[in-house]
């Protein structure tokens, strides 16, 4: 297994941090939940985040802390899409385009902090049983996921995503 230190993976994969929380202010905006403070991208640890005003709801809160996977997982797919239609191989705009792309991805899943957050959203009295029948796997996904990023399973998500999904769509359709 290779050790790569936090910081330079997060420096390495910027466009990603940006992406994830640019997905937690937008959802924030989405539900009317005040932002208070954005850092987008910094290199200490966390890389970036978004302070907001408590959610008026769990669902609120729901959709605030997974926003980034599944915006990050489709703008990680829309950005590597080219990469992946090119016949002429890899020239430097499909390379930037695979890096960008890849970054994003890599970045798709929430944080051990937001599952934290969402955990006890769901915990509060008055929490919809609907609402904690759906959140509860997500937090235990969210913390696995985090688990399994020390053996690269963030990278592994990330190539899946922008590579093989668009491989295996083009095999299709062949």
């Amino acid at each position: 297994m290779i050790f790569i230190p936090g910081f330079i993976i997060t420096l390495a994969t910027f466009p990603g941090v940006i992406v994830h929380e640019a997905a937690h202010q937008l959802m924030c905006r989405f539900t009317g939940t005040p932002v208070l403070k954005v850092c987008y991208f910094q290199t200490g640890n966390p890389a970036g985040y978004v302070i907001h005003d408590e959610p008026s709801s769990g669902w609120k809160h729901f959709v605030i802390s997974v926003a980034p996977f599944l915006l990050n997982s489709i703008v990680g797919l829309l950005i590597c899409l080219p990469v992946a239609l090119a016949h002429e191989g890899m020239g430097i705009v499909n390379l930037l385009l695979g890096w960008v792309g890849f970054s994003v991805a890599m970045h798709a899943f929430p944080s051990t902090g937001d599952a934290n957050s969402l955990w006890a959203a769901i915990r509060k009295p008055g929490a919809s049983w609907l609402l904690r029948i759906i959140a509860f796997p997500v937090v235990f996904v969210i913390h696995i996921g985090a688990v399994l990023s020390v053996v690269w399973f963030d990278a592994i998500y990330a190539a899946i995503i922008c590579f093989g999904a668009p491989a295996a769509f083009l095999e299709m359709i062949a």
